[in-house]
């Protein structure tokens, strides 16, 4: 309860946006109510830093056959998962070759994947 009442205090601080707030959260959907823009760290290192809205534009997940994964150029697939029944991949949509369906994302989903591909 505290914490939603934190979040909405923050909300309200910075909706007029002459005031900014530095959330440091492993909750992410506290991140994804409140941010404008999110960093993210994964030991020690930067992965991203972006507008919360650009990322989700940038980023989506495509299933298709593992040996599809592997033909397409290095630099698209951002993370994946794969099991005898086929992958699941995040993308970069716009160095993805045309004609394959992508799915949008949450920003946790992308956090899990580039972790994931991270080690």
């Amino acid at each position: 309860v505290i914490r939603d009442e934190v979040v909405e205090l923050f909300s309200e601080f910075t909706r007029d946006e002459s005031h900014s707030v530095l959330i440091s959260s492993h909750i992410v959907s506290d991140l994804e109510k409140l941010c404008d823009y999110i960093a993210f760290l994964h030991k020690g290192k930067l992965l991203l830093c972006e507008e919360k809205d650009a990322l989700l534009e940038k980023y989506g997940m495509i299933r298709c056959a593992p040996e599809t994964l592997r033909s397409f150029a290095s630099g698209v697939v951002i993370g994946k998962k794969t099991s005898p029944y086929g992958a699941e991949a995040i993308v970069k949509r716009a160095m993805l070759p045309a004609g394959y369906p992508v799915s949008p994302i949450g920003i946790e989903e992308l956090f899990l994947y580039m972790v994931k591909e991270a080690g």
